[in-house]
């Protein structure tokens, strides 16, 4: 059985379609989720990375306005619980793990667990066989591991990472239960 860390913003939650919202307000824009085709979003966005991030902390607080990154996520969450111990890991902040959790129940998605780091970064240290997550610089550090795998989740601002070794590409979340059975079958 493995243990799957799968990441909240832009992989369950699009975060980033209520951090637009916000930003535009704020700053008369016009940004949607597919203009920020760099990890560094505060750069495409104008603003400083304080404040991208205090942004995606205030879509928080209003966590109800947050749609999923598909429909029926909880369903296809849930396909995952097969091939072993899933958790929520996240680099969200502690001022937003209460309304997340929020979030999460009203989809009805169901975890074992929900870890929070200090940042996204942190996460390749912990002991889970498979990441699944939006980061590219998460999968950089995971390619390097001969003992963790990543599961891309695509979108705009990863579109150009290279292939590199045990990352996988997940253009929706149908693809990701095949990818896993992969890793377990590899793995045996």
């Amino acid at each position: 059985m493995l243990s799957i860390a799968i990441d909240l913003d832009g992989v369950l939650a699009n975060t980033m379609a209520a951090a637009c919202k916000i930003i535009n307000e704020r700053h008369s824009t016009h940004f949607e989720v597919a203009s920020f085709t760099q990890w560094k979003a505060w750069e495409i966005a104008n603003i400083t990375k304080g404040e991208f991030f205090e942004t995606l902390d205030r879509a928080w607080l209003d966590w109800s306005t947050i749609p999923p990154t598909e429909e029926h996520i909880a369903e296809k969450f849930d396909r995952l619980m097969e091939f072993g111990k899933v958790d929520i890991v996240t680099g969200r902040s502690r001022d937003t793990v209460n309304p997340a959790n929020c979030w999460l129940k009203e989809q009805g998605i169901q975890f074992r667990s929900f870890v929070r780091t200090n940042s996204g970064n942190d996460k390749a240290r912990l002991n889970y066989d498979v990441f699944i997550d939006d980061s590219p610089e998460l999968m950089l550090q995971l390619s390097t591991r001969s003992n963790k795998h990543g599961i891309l989740y695509a979108q705009p601002w990863n579109v150009d990472l290279r292939r590199m070794p045990r990352i996988s590409r997940a253009d929706s979340w149908s693809q990701i239960p095949e990818i896993v059975r992969k890793i377990v079958i590899a793995e045996s």
